[in-house]
């Protein structure tokens, strides 16, 4: 991140597709809930067959696409919502110092170095030269700085050292929000068909783990549930909370939000359904990657009164075995 592309930034373009996605998110929520509570009843009711069974069916697998619109819609718009507020205090910094330096008469180079004219007197001595100061986060180097500057006979170098670590750290704060948020932006993508699998909604709940993760300086910027809250402090509290700040604690807190008495039913509803399909995505791929047994597993068969013995091969070996009378297990002769 360099000095012209944070000055030029402009957060609110962010903003403002937050707010588009979360309204894709809202629009996706309303059909989904057409889908499930009017059309497919009224269906049932009017009709009968299998023809409207089998468009129930479908009608519902429709729906569960709006829901997965829904959530990752929620979640990119936080996502930009929460980039634009950890980018801004770097902004505004680099903005302050910008305007300090140009108060001055300063010029602040592409590097982030500020140069300064000469100014004041060194009786005795050579008159004091213009010069350059360039910005450091070290704090052992800022101290000799400051050292230097009271001997410095130009006044204009130590302001002008103020600024360039200004603007340093301003830089430093963008380009760790920005390096925070870019790969957590480029994961939120479906994949590109109709079928919302286990695996898509395994990889909603990485996504959300991940822009929660990221996130925790906006949530803990967000006003906070009460501690122990009662129903009616819950409900004060959501109450309380604007669409966007609402939005974000569904998205990236939905077992908070469902768990807390007081909150609307709707709004319970819907973050538990965020978390029972994205725990049951992930639990439900876990099962589907457990490597299934070979066809010609060994089959245990009780000789004796006592469990068969047998003696082990390497992996599977593709050939069932019998149990001999002692119970001891041996491979079946060929014909």
């Amino acid at each position: 991140m360099d000095i012209e592309a944070l000055k030029t930034l402009k957060l609110h373009e962010f903003e403002e597709a937050a707010t588009s996605y979360r309204s894709a998110s809202d629009m996706a929520s309303q059909a989904k809930d057409a889908l499930e509570q009017r059309i497919t009843a009224q269906m049932r009711k009017a009709l009968k067959g299998e023809a409207v069974d089998a468009a129930v069916v479908q009608l519902r697998e429709v729906a569960k696409d709006f829901h997965y619109m829904q959530v990752e819609c929620g979640l990119v718009g936080t996502a930009l919502n929460a980039f634009a507020a950890d980018m801004r205090p770097a902004q505004e910094k680099l903005k302050r110092a910008l305007s300090e330096a140009a108060e001055h008469t300063f010029t602040v180079g592409a590097d982030g170095s500020v140069a300064y004219p000469a100014a004041g007197e060194n009786p005795g001595g050579s008159p004091p030269q213009p010069g350059s100061a360039s910005g450091t986060l070290s704090e052992q180097v800022r101290a000799i700085q400051r050292q230097a500057g009271n001997f410095d006979p130009n006044p204009n170098y130590a302001i002008a050292q103020g600024i360039a670590n200004r603007i340093t750290e301003a830089l430093k704060e963008a380009t760790d929000a920005d390096q925070k948020w870019a790969p957590q932006l480029r994961k939120l993508k479906a994949d590109d068909d109709l079928v919302v699998s286990a695996g898509d909604w395994a990889d909603a709940g990485k996504d959300t783990e991940g822009v929660r993760r990221a996130g925790r300086d906006y949530l803990d910027s967000l006003p906070q549930p009460p501690k122990d809250g009662s129903p009616k402090a819950n409900a004060e509290w959501w109450k309380g909370l604007d669409p966007e700040q609402q939005a974000a604690w569904t998205a990236l807190q939905p077992n908070t939000v469902g768990g807390l008495d007081g909150l609307p039913a709707t709004a319970r509803d819907e973050a538990n359904r965020i978390v029972l399909d994205e725990k049951r995505g992930q639990y439900q791929t876990e099962l589907n990657g457990i490597p299934k047994p070979p066809a010609n597993e060994w089959t245990w068969i009780t000789a004796a009164r006592s469990p068969p013995r047998y003696t082990p091969t390497s992996g599977w070996s593709g050939t069932r075995s019998t149990a001999t009378s002692t119970g001891t297990w041996s491979r079946p002769s060929r014909a």
